[in-house]
């Protein structure tokens, strides 16, 4: 993709950074502060305690239309 462009695509993965950090003042009200980096000791880690036991719901799939990007130097 690079190649084609001619132009490096590291903006794309800065914006993939960039999504935690509207969560991240919302998860900080609600648990108050850690002890450690990579944890949480609040309400959100004691409603995720055995998360993982749980059964996966069915869903629908939302249907969509991809755009046709039109000006590559946008990107």
């Amino acid at each position: 993709m690079e190649l084609i462009l001619n132009r490096p695509l590291e903006w794309f993965v800065c914006q993939l950074h960039a999504k935690e950090l509207p969560l991240r003042h919302p998860f900080a009200h609600v648990d108050r502060t850690t002890t450690v980096p990579r944890s949480l000791t609040g309400e959100i880690r004691k409603s995720l305690a055995g998360c993982e036991k749980r059964s996966v719901v069915s869903s629908t799939p939302i249907e969509y239309t991809l755009c046709e990007v039109t000006n590559k130097k946008v990107l």
